[in-house]
């Protein structure tokens, strides 16, 4: 759509042109200028919508700019929390690790354990059975086995010990396992509180990975925009380009016919003098002859011959010619009252919108110099004086014939109208700061067959 109304506007642009054109073949200097400065303020606007939407754009991409660079530092630092959190993953899943073989390690200890246990069991069970079935036979001969009676008694005291100590080393492996079991759990316990802590960290790090892909996703976003607004900037670049060239070929057009409209007046003004004098020539052969006539009627009656009273010669009107618009000294600098000059012809940096910008003329300017006047650098006719609305604000175009033309803008008002005649020095405005202007000054620049070129070729800051 954009470019769509691009083409539309400069196909206005260039019926205007034909129109305008069409229009300075007339006689009348009012409908010459009126579609001529149609024409211009069509180019003109245009290019001020230009300047405006690249000002948005340089505005959009400054922003984007900030932008990218911040969700470059997210990602920045969603990285380096991804890191820290898999080296702790990376640490829980290790401390797992080494807590399982210690449960298996403890497993089979108390498998091992729980086995030395049931065979304790089941000696001392086929022990107590032994007794038992033995009864009082067992007694009987413990006591009759036996030599006397400490003997009785020692072997009482072995049975008695034997028995003891069964007990006591099942209970000790009773405890054991009791022991082992209780590490176990604890162990089993802390691995589930490690289970626990891993699952919450990686969740974490499922939301730190979604958010650290939001955020590249959104970097990605503002960069294709970036990209397409500098795109966009390209395109306005040529569009620019373009429209400059229309409006330099739409001047260099106007001053081709202007100088043809000079050069028929000439013409005219020669052709209307040639026959003045054919009159004046007609008019002596006429009084000649009617004297000769008057002079031989004279002789023939015999008479006294009187000359005619002569008239004298009238006297020849100067012949009016086109001042061919610069004095013969040169062009003049155009604020006689500021011989300040801050910005030349040719590539700058402009601060306030921080890129680079090729200056088609020179800047002219001092403190507190808002509504000092600005005059014609030389005699010419004023091809254009409004205010379009463009980045020129209030200007004036001057043709100088020769196919060179003058500008001056950022005036605070203007003081001549199209198709005026203007002579070198005469004021024709005053400097201001309308149009994209960053303060007062004058704008001034030099343009030669409708192409721009360094002012200062023409004009000198001491002149």
């Amino acid at each position: 759509m954009k470019l769509k109304r691009t083409a539309s506007k400069l196909s206005a642009a260039a019926m205007a042109f034909v129109m305008a054109f069409a229009a300075l073949s007339s006689d009348s200097p009012d409908v010459i200028y009126t579609y001529a400065n149609n024409a211009m303020t069509e180019l003109e606007q245009r290019q001020q919508e230009l300047a405006e939407e690249r000002k948005e754009i340089e505005k959009q991409l400054s922003e984007i700019e900030g932008k990218t660079e911040e969700y470059e530092k997210y990602i920045e630092e969603y990285d380096k929390k991804m890191e820290i959190q898999e080296e702790q993953l990376a640490n829980i899943a290790e401390q797992i690790k080494i807590m399982e073989t210690n449960i298996a390690d403890l497993d089979k200890k108390i498998a091992d354990k729980e086995a030395e246990i049931e065979e304790g069991i089941e000696m001392f069970k086929l022990r107590l059975r032994a007794l038992y079935i033995s009864g009082n036979d067992s007694m009987a001969s413990i006591l009759t086995g036996s030599t006397d009676f400490y003997d009785v008694l020692a072997r009482i005291e072995i049975v008695k010990r034997i028995s003891s100590n069964d007990n006591k080393t099942i209970d000790e492996l009773n405890d054991l396992v009791i022991t082992l079991n209780s590490q176990k759990a604890q162990l089993e316990e802390e691995k589930a509180q490690l289970l626990s802590k891993k699952s919450e960290q990686e969740r974490h790090l499922e939301e730190l990975q979604e958010t650290y892909q939001n955020h590249h996703e959104t970097k990605e976003m503002y960069e294709k925009q970036a990209e397409m607004y500098e795109n966009r900037t390209d395109e306005i670049d040529a569009e620019e380009q373009r429209v400059e060239q229309e409006i330099q070929e739409y001047i260099r057009k106007q001053q081709e016919e202007l100088e043809r409209k000079r050069k028929e007046e000439e013409e005219r003004k020669r052709k209307e003098e040639e026959e003045r004098k054919r009159k004046e020539e007609e008019e002596r052969k006429k009084r000649e002859e009617e004297e000769e006539r008057r002079r031989q009627e004279a002789e023939a009656n015999n008479q006294e011959y009187v000359p005619a009273e002569t008239e004298p010669p009238a006297e020849e009107e100067p012949e009016e010619t086109y001042t061919p618009g610069y004095s013969e000294t040169g062009f003049i600098w155009p604020v006689p009252s500021v011989r300040n000059m801050t910005d030349t012809y040719g590539n700058r940096w402009i601060v306030e919108e921080q890129r680079n910008n090729f200056h088609k003329g020179i800047d002219i300017n001092k403190p507190n110099c808002y509504g000092e006047p600005i005059v014609a650098s030389a005699a010419g006719t004023v091809i254009t004086a409004s205010n379009t609305g463009n980045g020129y604000g209030i200007h004036v175009v001057i043709d100088h014939g020769d196919k060179i033309a003058t500008l001056y803008a950022h005036m605070s008002s203007c003081c001549v109208n199209v198709g005026d005649e203007v002579a070198q020095g005469q004021v024709i405005g005053y400097i201001g700061s309308t149009g994209y202007a960053y303060g007062n000054h004058c704008h001034f620049e030099v343009r030669v067959n409708g192409q721009h070129t360094d002012p200062l070729n023409y004009v000198s800051i001491n002149n």
